[in-house]
């Protein structure tokens, strides 16, 4: 799947990066009409309400999310997406350009010795340099996942989707 992420939902974008979708983040500079272009094929994802109303005025697939993260990926997870990281099929969350998985010597850059040495596999972006490893990050990063799968599954419960 890919999705069109407006600059009002930046957090949005990485997370369905690192989900591993494809995502065209739109700069605050691009105009609704700009964003509405770039859209067709992909699926919108928005806060900007009058921005949805006009996609979908054109048969475009879009999707409004809350303003707070939780809710709005619980939102996004109820497109199908998978709340799972793949490291085979994650993507850079700054260039969205797949991610490699590496050995240390194939980084190419300096990392502190700790983090060489508690760690034998890392993520390359070959596209903008950086590098990810399955630290301290990564494991916040599940927990807020299986968060958002409780969320989900109450509000299933609940009756509120």
């Amino acid at each position: 799947m890919e999705f069109i992420v407006d600059s009002m939902s930046g957090k949005i974008a990485k997370w369905l990066r690192i989900l591993g979708h494809s995502v065209k983040y739109v700069s605050p500079k691009e105009d609704d009409s700009s964003v509405l272009k770039l859209a067709g094929g992909a699926v919108l994802i928005t806060r900007d309400h009058e921005l949805l109303e006009r996609a979908r005025k054109m048969n475009l697939e879009a999707h409004e999310v809350p303003q707070d993260l939780m809710a709005a990926m619980v939102s996004i997870s109820n497109l199908g997406i998978r709340l799972r990281i793949d490291p085979r099929g994650t993507r850079c969350p700054f260039c969205d350009e797949p991610l490699s998985i590496v050995r240390n010597r194939e980084i190419g850059i300096e990392l502190p010795r700790e983090v060489i040495r508690g760690h034998r596999r890392f993520l390359l972006c070959r596209k903008c340099g950086k590098v990810f490893w399955f630290g301290s990050h990564y494991w916040k990063m599940l927990g807020t996942l299986a968060r958002v799968k409780e969320k989900r599954e109450e509000m299933r419960i609940g009756g509120g989707l």
